[in-house]
């Protein structure tokens, strides 16, 4: 009797389960679509809280310090910037961090004043070697010295990354958006209001540059220059070129389009070409020894077994 009054309390709670799973399904789905079309978005009644920490009070620090630092030097002449400075801007525009080199300097000297303050710290207060601390110390002084380097090439290489992966479905995006009946800025504007992507908001900055007056021939080559990617410059010069011949914009984003697509296509298979190589690599250093092992094992143990 318990087990039959066991068994049907069961089933009438699988039941009741299996009648209001439509009913959360379809309530979880009209919660989406409202929350989607309503804006959830905090009204605030100074527009300076809607930036960021670092937009608010970082960057204006480091602005006011590296001013401070100008008005220091006196009225001398500034020189001419070097090499190393001009690299730097370069792969500050290109990784889309918001800083000058100056501030990306003083950025640098405060980490390395922090960590050779963590790393003199930890020199007087660990008792081991002296050798080893003296390694520490210096291993502290470099973290920041090669780091902040490192970090900015890295950036820049996840962008360029970025920038190829996105630019194939970005410019089919465009191709469907000005079949539709949109100019090409329009098209822009509104991808950029749905998906604000790397492609896209390099070309919607480029779009706003144009609308403040800028020369449309040189917002695009200021943002390809910016960019550094081959194929993002070679749509852009087709896109200037079209513009001085007359050319319809719809054919040169078909173009671009197909094109775009059959270099991704060779890319993969390229890379799918390098990977017998690169599995070779873990194969030959960890595979082949477990398989020696299992197979010499036994008879270097009966040789060594005979030998005694």
């Amino acid at each position: 009797m318990r087990v039959a009054v066991l068994f049907f309390t069961i089933a009438v709670f699988l039941s009741l389960i299996a009648l209001l799973q439509d009913y959360g399904k379809k309530s979880d789905h009209m919660h989406k679509r409202f929350s989607a079309v309503v804006e959830t978005e905090r009204v605030y009644s100074d527009e300076e809280l809607r930036k960021s920490f670092s937009e608010r009070v970082i960057k204006p620090f480091i602005k006011r310090i590296s001013d401070g630092v100008k008005r220091s030097a006196g009225n001398r002449k500034q020189a001419a910037p070097s090499k190393s400075s001009v690299k730097i801007e370069k792969q500050l525009r290109s990784s889309g961090l918001a800083l000058t080199a100056q501030e990306f300097g003083f950025i640098k000297i405060v980490l390395l004043f922090v960590f050779l303050a963590i790393g003199g710290a930890m020199f007087l207060l660990l008792r081991i070697n002296l050798f080893l601390r003296v390694i520490l110390l210096m291993v502290m002084i470099n973290i920041p010295m090669f780091g902040t380097s490192r970090f900015l090439t890295s950036r820049v290489k996840q962008r360029k990354e970025a920038i190829l992966r996105e630019l194939p479905e970005t410019m089919d995006v465009l191709v469907v958006s000005v079949e539709a009946g949109l100019g090409l800025d329009a098209a822009i504007v509104r991808q950029y209001s749905k998906n604000k992507n790397v492609v896209l908001t390099e070309l919607y900055n480029a779009i706003r540059e144009v609308q403040m007056g800028v020369p449309r021939r040189t917002a695009l080559k200021e943002m390809a220059d910016r960019c550094d990617v081959k194929e993002l410059t070679v749509f852009v010069t087709s896109l200037l070129q079209a513009d001085q011949l007359g050319v319809p914009i719809k054919s040169v984003l078909d173009a671009q389009a197909d094109r775009l697509r059959v270099e991704r296509k060779q890319r993969i298979q390229a890379q799918a070409a390098k990977a017998p190589i690169k599995i070779m690599l873990p194969t030959v250093a960890f595979i082949f020894p477990v398989i020696f092992i299992i197979l010499l094992g036994p008879a270097a143990m009966s040789m060594i077994s005979s030998l005694r």
